[in-house]
């Protein structure tokens, strides 16, 4: 399966107990599809896995697979440092449907060398389904050096794709040189994301684009079809919501501003805190400006 264009990395709707608005979940999935959205991921950072319990993730999934009833791919994300809880999630996601799973370094241990590999191998083993790599190492603390995916690839043969979160324009480069007629490399920042389509990656893993699906599909086409200017333009002009969606900890900011459009995804959980009042005045705004519409 290719991992072509934009994936949307979810935000996980809650109550007010913590548990899973699984109707909202689903209308928020719906949403996503009715503006042609390319894929999804569930369970991200974006969809606050670490705040979640096993049983809470599992709900998340299924809902999602139900709700999305194989019109796009999805991908569950397993952001555990340990093996165990990804073998148990990562295991409970394929049975349940999912086309692929996205797997964070294993942060906390700061492996070697071998330990990636390792790592990698003994999950590819064991779970047997399409993974995607994923190096975050701003959040994190390690970074999957670029020689290391290159093993990693040629050795763990189910690794389809890496979202590649970095601050270096050259990372995504690089990676396309050596590993990118192998698995799709997809840019997770979503300030970078046109420079890297144009570069050559298929795709990118966004959150804005729970905000904003249809902008992130348009500026996709257009570079599809080489009109670069105009996926620049685009870009350009929904950058200062973009940057306001980040201003405080994500997904705070992208669940208050999709609450604005009429898509209750309610709060997040702790120690994330809702975006603050002067930051909803200011998403508040620039939705108006923008012509975001109410769904």
């Amino acid at each position: 399966m290719k991992y072509n264009g934009i994936m949307t990395a979810l935000v996980t709707p809650l109550h007010q107990d913590g548990t899973v608005d699984q109707e909202n979940f689903a209308h928020l999935i719906e949403d996503q599809l009715n503006n042609n959205i390319h894929s999804l991921l569930v369970l991200g950072g974006t969809g606050e896995y670490a705040a979640l319990t096993m049983e809470q993730r599992k709900v998340a999934i299924d809902v999602a697979i139900k709700a999305s009833a194989s019109r796009v791919p999805v991908v569950v994300g397993l952001l555990s440092p340990g093996i165990g809880d990804n073998v148990e999630l990562g295991n409970y996601a394929k049975q349940a449907g999912a086309d692929a799973v996205m797997i964070v370094t294993p942060y906390y241990v700061n492996p070697t060398r071998q330990g990636f590999i390792e790592y990698y191998q003994e999950l590819d083993r064991r779970l047997d389904m399409p993974i995607i790599l994923y190096n975050i190492p701003y959040k994190t603390g390690i970074h999957l050096a670029n020689d290391v995916v290159k093993e990693v690839v040629e050795k763990v043969p189910n690794v389809v794709g890496m979202k590649v979160c970095s601050d270096n324009i050259g990372d995504v480069l690089e990676l396309l040189q050596t590993v990118g007629d192998k698995i799709a490399v997809l840019c997770g920042e979503d300030f970078r994301a046109v420079s890297s389509f144009i570069a050559g990656a298929p795709g990118a893993i966004t959150a804005s684009s729970n905000l904003l699906p249809d902008v992130w599909v348009q500026i996709y086409n257009f570079v599809q079809e080489k009109k670069y200017d105009e996926a620049v333009a685009l870009h350009q002009k929904f950058f200062p919501l973009m940057k306001a969606l980040y201003k405080e900890g994500n997904p705070g900011p992208v669940k208050a501003a999709l609450s604005m459009i009429n898509v209750p995804v309610g709060s997040v959980s702790v120690p994330l805190v809702d975006a603050s009042t002067d930051l909803q005045e200011e998403l508040k705004q620039l939705l108006t400006e923008l012509e975001v519409p109410v769904r």
